[in-house]
């Protein structure tokens, strides 16, 4: 098998390559469009390959599958750099060994990049291509976090009972409410440092979600017994890939309920009626992104969403790095 850096000419079979990897795993989503997207798949592959950071495999001749790479970016402590491979920067032909194609393929880019000072490596792969996966993970990758979608028509859970009440704050509530807001948003984020998921969040700042529940386009939901605020969710356009940058497309972002309260459906509720009001309005899916090393976004976004993608990573030593 011969490995060649990123070249132009091959850009049509790379993209034909990706397009049937999305068709593949369309049929085991069914909540992804039945779509032909090879322009916005083209878009993606081509500006991966304009930033000229990756690897090709040819057998005999013929090109087997390809891996690329965005822009190189800097930890904090600038001791070790990092890189990310987006959907769609990656993609092996059917026919061959793909498990085997996908190994070589980090092995020839590693090598490369390690003597650029890049350490982390974060791969994102479609949730169905297990034999690139179980490769990957083989290889010392960990799963870091995962899309998932669903198709906003099907069922949650039952009508509300009436207990709680359930609404959409206007862009002048959500001022008024913004101090009871970010504290429920404090609670997430604490949650999230604690075991087993270990996120620092160092990005989670209070202005920076300040800032996002103003913007216009983010909506924010909430449950409440009587007047007082007892859950939330907020919704947005975010899209992060040419499946959900689709118009009738929706990302959930944050979801928090107060203590006292879970167990009693409430989430299932306030998450049909974000789902009922946007339905009204002609939005047809919902996707989320959350970590997978949080077992209780892991449960409750596992039995209403299906998993599409997960990003893969791996870190390696400095000290190999500094050699």
């Amino acid at each position: 098998m011969e490995f060649k850096k990123l070249d132009n000419q091959y850009l049509d079979a790379c993209v034909n390559i990706a397009a049937g990897r999305y068709s593949e795993e369309q049929k085991a989503v069914p909540a992804l469009y039945f779509k032909d997207y090879e322009k916005e798949i083209y878009k993606s592959v081509k500006h991966i390959f304009d930033n000229d950071t990756g690897i090709m495999a040819f057998e005999k001749g013929e090109l087997a599958g390809y891996l690329s790479f965005g822009e190189i970016w800097e930890e904090h402590d600038n001791l070790i750099k990092g890189i990310s491979s987006p959907l769609c920067g990656y993609g092996i032909s059917k026919g061959y060994d793909r498990g085997k194609i996908a190994s070589l393929l980090f092995q020839h880019a590693s090598e490369i990049l390690c003597k650029k000072g890049v350490g982390i490596y974060n791969i994102t792969v479609y949730a169905h291509d297990i034999d690139v996966i179980t490769s990957y993970v083989l290889n010392n990758f960990g799963i870091l976090c995962t899309d998932a979608i669903r198709i906003i028509e099907l069922p949650i859970c039952a009508e509300p009972i009436g207990k709680y009440t359930y609404e959409e704050l206007s862009a002048e509530e959500i001022d008024n409410k913004a101090d009871c807001l970010l504290e429920m948003w404090h609670k997430l984020v604490e949650h999230l440092r604690m075991s087993p998921t270990y996120y620092p969040g160092e990005e989670f700042t209070d202005s920076a979600f300040l800032d996002y529940i103003h913007e216009e386009g983010t909506r924010v939901f909430v449950a409440k017994e009587q007047k007082n605020i007892i859950g939330m969710i907020d919704v947005s356009k975010d899209g992060n890939n040419f499946v959900t940058r689709e118009e009738d497309t929706m990302n959930v972002g944050d979801l928090y309920l107060k203590p006292l309260f879970r167990g009693q459906n409430i989430t299932q509720e306030l998450l049909l009626y974000v789902s009922n009001t946007l339905k009204k309005e002609g939005v047809k899916r919902l996707w989320v992104e959350h970590g997978t090393t949080n077992p209780t976004a892991q449960h409750f976004w596992g039995k209403y969403f299906n998993r599409f993608t997960y990003t893969l990573t791996r870190k390696i030593d400095e000290r190999i790095l500094t050699k």
